[in-house]
């Protein structure tokens, strides 16, 4: 027969409705169980995953990044930033916490529980029968509730943004939660970069504060100077200058050249001799021409030609060579010149000046150093010392998030009480307004309220401490109207302290950002309704070992 032997494919139509207006590979995803419950269940592992390294005594977490970068750290953001994370929900989950990370420097730890917590709540009303617009009008009415009572559990404000002593006992959380055993001596640091680079008009610029990063050495050899470190080497016999007048060009030392090849034809040697000796000539006066201008410093961005270095030692020149053009502009900055962007003599106010360059030796790295001693620099560098590149990463985003912390601070100086004090002083009083509010809305509140005690909770778990008991005592002391007690992480003693008397104290303004975005994070996704996913872009697979290489993930 004509069939005989043949097969033939059975077209299988896709079911009615909006599958069928999709593209070939579009996943999509309908109805609480497929597009909120399965969701939920990855912000609950991801809040999980953050949970045991919340507060100073979280634990690491290593994370090895596509690039085979090994991190070890409790940060965040960091931990965020390195993950890939393939669930939609999940990303806007981590985006909301590196968006806390990015603008106030802490916190970012705390938008991912709150909103994991509100999340896992929501899901239990809502396979309770709850209505999703009460649950969402309950959240709403309890952030709005939230923000509003934050004020008045403010407990200290910085009085001075020039003390050193006082922003110092400010910074003390922020920075001790990232790098514990250290707070002391980075929070005095910290302050102390924070206020040499505040301006007189009370501005700050978190950009102002430099990092230069030095393997070698403890935690407590790290120091700060007034100016500018790199870690390189000058390209000079020169090695020093004092009150010296700095060239800053964004050009190669040398003779420009074209990008096309050219061919030179000679008549005979003379010429050749003449065409040599002429290029050398004009490089030496334009060599000659930047040292007649008084200029002892000269900075390069692009390569340092041997003959114009020639030149250049002769005249006592000290050359350095930075390929950042971010370092260059920031050196701009930090000695007051003006960049130019070809190899003429510096125009009259276009150079700098700085009391001091000079090459170093810090461990074994050579780093040359801009000194502005005993006038007012815009700039300050930390110089951090470690012994593990781990240890300098987490050094960094210890100094980085006290830094951003100030920032918050010079916008609003009210601090709260830490330790989780402040989330169950909130906790307590939404519990009390839940109660008496009518409608479905109150069964929202009251677990907002319930989320916000998983922040001590955490707080207590990591430090090992009773959570039952820790947590029971917490909140009896915030009913008998004890707003400042939070958990006391030692083991000695009671489980919980007045933390505004212990110098635990958080910015309000970060405390406020972070419960905006965590609430705003779980409405949102609680309103989502289907998930469309377009199959990802690109060329064919590789072929691999296993037999379904060919085949999505999850399919």
């Amino acid at each position: 027969t004509a069939w005989s032997g043949r097969v033939m494919a059975a077209h299988v139509p896709l079911p009615p409705g909006l599958p069928q207006l999709l593209k070939a590979g579009t996943r999509f995803f309908s109805g609480l169980q497929e597009s909120l419950f399965s969701n939920i269940a990855a912000c609950r592992a991801l809040a999980f995953c953050l949970r045991t390294s919340y507060g100073p005594l979280g634990r690491n977490k290593l994370v090895i990044n596509h690039l085979g970068k090994t991190l070890c750290t409790t940060h965040a953001g960091t931990i965020l930033r390195e993950l890939e994370l393939e669930n939609p929900v999940a990303r806007l989950l981590a985006a909301a916490s590196q968006a806390q990370e990015e603008e106030m420097g802490d916190g970012a730890s705390a938008v991912a529980l709150l909103a994991g917590a509100l999340l896992d709540n929501a899901e239990k009303l809502l396979r309770s029968g709850l209505p999703m617009a009460a649950i969402r009008e309950g959240y709403e009415v309890a952030g709005k509730e939230a923000l509003r009572l934050l004020p008045s559990l403010a407990c200290h404000m910085l009085a001075d943004l020039w003390d050193t002593e006082g922003v110092a006992w400010a910074l003390h959380a922020a920075v001790g939660s990232k790098l514990f055993g250290y707070q002391d001596f980075l929070t005095g640091l910290v302050a102390q970069s924070c206020v040499a680079v505040l301006s007189p008009e009370g501005t700050f610029n978190p950009d102002n504060v430099r990092l230069c990063k030095v393997p070698g050495g403890g935690v407590t050899d790290s120091c700060l100077l007034q100016g500018m470190v790199f870690c390189t080497e000058v390209e000079s016999q020169s090695h020093q200058a004092e009150e010296a007048r700095i060239a800053i060009y964004c050009c190669p030392f040398g003779l420009a050249s074209t990008e096309a090849k050219g061919t030179v034809v000679f008549q005979g040697a003379a010429e050749m001799r003449a065409y040599s000796g002429t290029e050398e000539e004009l490089l030496g006066r334009h060599v000659r021409a930047i040292a007649e201008e008084a200029a002892a410093v000269v900075v390069v961005g692009g390569r340092v030609d041997p003959l114009a270095l020639h030149y250049a030692d002769k005249l006592g020149l000290l050359v350095v060579r930075l390929s950042s053009r971010l370092e260059l502009q920031r050196l701009c900055h930090t000695v007051g010149a003006t960049p130019l962007t070809s190899l003429v003599p510096p125009p009259p106010g276009t150079m700098g000046y700085c009391q001091r360059v000079y090459l170093s030796e810090i461990g074994s790295t050579p780093v040359v150093v801009f000194r502005q001693d005993g006038t007012t620099c815009p700039v300050a560098t930390l110089v951090l010392r470690g012994a593990t590149d781990e240890l300098l990463c987490n050094l960094e985003e210890a100094v980085k998030d006290g830094v951003n912390v100030y920032k918050a601070l010079v916008s609003d100086r009210r601090l709260l009480p830490g330790a989780g004090a402040t989330e169950m002083a909130l906790a307590v009083r939404l519990s009390t307004l839940g109660t008496y509010t009518p409608g479905l809305e109150q069964y929202g509140i009251l677990e907002f309220a319930q989320a916000l005690k998983t922040l001590p909770a955490a707080l207590a778990e990591n430090a090992g401490l009773p959570v039952n008991e820790t947590m029971a005592m917490l909140e009896a002391l915030h009913q008998l109207g004890r707003a400042n007690t939070g958990v006391q992480l030692s083991k000695e003693g009671a489980p919980t302290m007045d933390a505004a008397q212990e110098g635990v104290l958080d910015a309000l303004l970060v405390k406020q950002r972070a419960i905006c975005l965590a609430t705003h994070t779980a409405t949102t996704l609680l309103s989502v309704s289907h998930i469309l996913m377009s199959k990802k872009s690109g060329g064919p697979k590789v072929r691999g070992d296993n037999p379904n290489w060919d085949l999505e993930p999850d399919s």
